[in-house]
């Protein structure tokens, strides 16, 4: 009797154990298919978080033996997309300026894949991208001249008693240059490693006007001394060279002009309003707004500049 209850007992104990086995098996069997899922979900598309797929692929690797082949293909699956991902996070970093974690980012991959085409081919973009960036922060914050042609639209003449600025008699166009000098020279904004610089300035400006209608007509010749506060605030100060005129004037008028301009690189984009008078009789005010682009001068580089940047790219790449 003993030993039918202890044969009994042992087959009792084979059978839970077996059952427990199974279970545990049958529970990594469906965590490592899981696991396959969820990572071929994620790597579906571009942009999944690398190291929520990293935990993922530690827990498939965990249970590796259930199936050895789908593994294979799974690590060389998830090493193409974290590769891949690499790649395009460093494509990212270039057009968005981040060329300090683009460079960093490089050379990790760099020495990790020495030989691999892609990656060689981006390093060479990555630090021509540094390169020219560079390059062009200095030479903008190395500006000492600017030449400015202008096209403007502005009102002809009214009375400044009169002063309304939806009431004129009418508008054409005015053409200008200017010559001027700048100074103070500085960082206004930054968008990671690229720079924008703003100066003020000071020079001679020339414009033509000419217009008419059948009551009034207005041409003359600008030259004027003008000041600009920070690509910003503009005074202008000149006389008028009257050619054609129904005002009662005979030679030329005093001309003030005060500007606000709205700066875009190489192109601003301004509200004007003129006055023209001989402080006595004529006091006129014209409204006006102009489209300059500025050509930026005395902003070349020397060897020891592009030593420098070759020599500061070189410093990013080793942190």
């Amino acid at each position: 009797m003993n030993f039918e209850c202890r044969g009994l007992t042992i087959v009792v104990f084979v059978f839970l154990a077996s059952s427990l086995a199974w279970s545990q098996d049958s529970l990594r069997i469906k965590q490592f298919e899981n696991n396959v899922i969820r990572m071929d979900n994620m790597m579906s598309e571009s942009g999944s978080s690398l190291e929520h797929l990293k935990v993922i692929f530690r827990q498939l690797k965990e249970d590796s033996d259930i199936d050895e082949n789908t593994f294979a293909s799974m690590t060389q699956k998830y090493d193409d997309y974290v590769f891949n991902e690499r790649i395009l996070y460093i494509e990212e970093m270039n057009k968005t300026h981040e060329l300090e974690r683009a460079l960093v980012s490089l050379a990790i991959l760099q020495q990790e894949y020495p030989e691999n085409k892609r990656v060689k081919e981006l390093g060479v973009i990555t630090k021509q991208t540094t390169t020219e960036r560079l390059k062009k922060n200095l030479k903008e914050s190395k500006t000492a001249f600017t030449i400015e042609p202008y096209l403007s639209v502005f009102t002809l003449g009214k009375p400044l008693n009169e002063f309304a600025f939806f009431k004129f008699p009418g508008v054409n166009l005015m053409y200008g240059v200017g010559i001027f000098k700048t100074f103070n020279v500085h960082e206004s904004s930054r968008n990671a490693f690229k720079k924008r610089y703003t100066y003020s300035q000071i020079g001679m400006k020339f414009d033509y006007f000419s217009g008419s209608t059948e009551d009034v007509s207005l041409s003359y010749m600008n030259p004027q001394i003008s000041f600009l506060f920070n690509r910003s605030i503009g005074f202008d100060l000149g006389y008028a060279l009257i050619s054609n005129s129904t005002l009662p004037v005979d030679n030329g008028l005093v001309s003030f002009n005060i500007s606000k301009e709205f700066a875009f690189d190489f192109l601003s984009a301004g509200i004007n309003a003129r006055v023209l008078s001989d402080f006595a009789e004529v006091n006129q005010i014209q409204y006006g707004l102009s489209l300059k682009y500025t050509f930026k001068l005395g902003n070349k580089l020397s060897k020891s500049d592009l030593d420098g940047i070759q020599k500061s790219i070189e410093t990013i790449s080793l942190k």
